[in-house]
């Protein structure tokens, strides 16, 4: 403590500086009795008769609001994402309310993640035009595994479509990887009973149809592959709504 009004002691480690002259406070309020105590360095407990503010001339430097602040807008940044990413305005009224303490807050930078969160994808409507032949364009997809396993340990399979007749094939698997296998059987068999090639096989991106040997197979044998998007079954729909 120091009588002295013209000179402080400026301690960086405390959250409080004390003083023994109630008239120099401002906006000072009383406290009851054991509201707040102060243990003094020699073992001493005393009451505290209230708390305020002053007003010092020069050399003005608060270290009760000292922070270790980095930049304002990442600062806002942060209690964007600690409150679960709530928007600007809702943000403003708890610092309106002095529950947050944010300087800036219209410096808050665009959220990557709440622009994805809001991100729609559009509906697909209307009809894919269907192939006008047999064998024109064959859908396929992998479903599985399944939770139970067939007779056998068949905890996969596989489906064949065709895009003109909507005539369908479904094919038994142990492993995923058995999928070229099954088109080579699945191609034998249809191309002998109709005469036709296959001209297209429509698949989505996973590992089974993007094989060296099976990519490779196709080329052989000149059928295209039109793989769908990543993220979209919706293009490749015919096989989805089978499997």
């Amino acid at each position: 403590m120091i009588s002295n009004s013209a000179s402080w002691v400026l301690d960086t480690g405390c959250e409080a500086h004390i003083y023994n002259n109630l008239q120099v406070l401002k906006r000072s309020r009383r406290l009851s009795k054991d509201e707040m105590i102060l243990r003094l360095g020699d073992g001493k407990v005393v009451a505290t008769e209230a708390v305020g503010s002053l007003r010092l001339v020069s050399n003005l430097i608060m270290t009760a609001q000292h922070r270790g602040k980095m930049d304002n807008h990442e600062n806002a940044q942060i209690w964007h994402a600690r409150l679960g990413h709530i928007s600007k305005d809702r943000i403003r009224r708890l610092v309106d309310s002095k529950s947050l303490e944010i300087d800036n807050l219209d410096h808050l930078p665009t959220c990557e993640f709440c622009l994805k969160g809001k991100m729609t994808k559009k509906p697909f409507v209307g009809q894919s035009a269907i192939a006008n032949g047999l064998l024109d364009l064959v859908h396929t997809d992998v479903c599985g595994p399944v939770s139970i396993s067939a007779r056998g340990g068949f905890s996969y399979f596989i489906t064949f479509t065709d895009d003109h007749s909507r005539y369908g094939y479904v094919y038994l698997m142990r492993y995923k990887s058995e999928a070229f296998g099954r088109f080579k059987e699945y191609r034998l068999e249809v191309e002998n009973q109709t005469n036709r090639k296959i001209k297209a096989l429509r698949s989505d991106r996973e590992g089974e149809y993007l094989s060296g040997e099976f990519i490779d197979y196709l080329k052989e044998n000149k059928i295209l592959s039109p793989w769908t998007p990543s993220g979209m079954p919706q293009l490749n729909a015919v096989a989805e709504r089978r499997n």
